[in-house]
């Protein structure tokens, strides 16, 4: 019987290790500090890909975009192109300049708007009335290693936010639902769903 508890103690403490959680992609590049560049056509969805990021690297120093674009010859205002973060030139002086190891540039574009869609039931007891609207945001990132240039990481992910709404009317009387959330809050939503889905954190 002692050889028999010895295996199943033995199987036990493998399928205890084997659950332990494995470090995201990101983390395994074991960096001190990271460039972050967005682009996007709503100038508050970068606090929101930097905090999401700072939350799953929380020991990773973060430089934005304002810094980055500062140090650069050609990071005028009038010539903020990608293309330019990719040149060995800029990659070596972000890192000499401001320590940055990995640059990590995020392109998002989100719908204008919500799409709604209703839905009505009708029962003996009560009819209700459902509300509901969505938001889908898509990314395009790249990680580059300053030191040689090389893009570790890119790819594309896609992620959606939605919000429910009932209106329920019965012989007891009206129920009304929780309000549709504000199309700030989904985008946001839908952003932080799409960097979980990339994988990289």
């Amino acid at each position: 019987m002692k050889p028999i508890v010895l295996l199943l103690l033995l199987a036990f403490l493998g399928s205890a290790v084997g659950c332990e959680p494995q470090p995201s992609q990101m983390a395994r590049l074991s960096m001190e500090s990271l460039g972050l560049v967005i682009e996007a056509d709503a100038p508050d969805l970068e606090p929101v890909v930097e905090s999401y990021i700072q939350n799953k690297l929380p020991k990773v120093k973060i430089i934005g975009s304002q810094a980055i674009w500062g140090r650069l010859e050609e990071g005028s205002a009038d010539s903020k192109c990608l293309c330019l973060l990719e040149s060995r030139k800029n990659l070596s002086r972000l890192k000499e300049e401001l320590g940055i190891q990995y640059l990590a540039v995020i392109s998002i574009k989100a719908e204008e708007s919500p799409r709604h869609s209703t839905s009505i039931t009708v029962g003996t007891d009560k009819t209700e009335v459902r509300l509901s609207q969505y938001l889908k945001a898509d990314l395009e990132y790249m990680v580059i290693d300053t030191s040689s240039g090389e893009k570790v990481f890119t790819g594309q992910a896609a992620g959606r936010s939605s919000d429910v709404a009932d209106f329920k009317v019965g012989t007891e009387g009206t129920s009304v639902g929780i309000q549709l959330t504000r199309e700030r809050s989904l985008l946001r939503e839908a952003v932080r769903n799409a960097l979980r889905e990339t994988g990289l954190f």
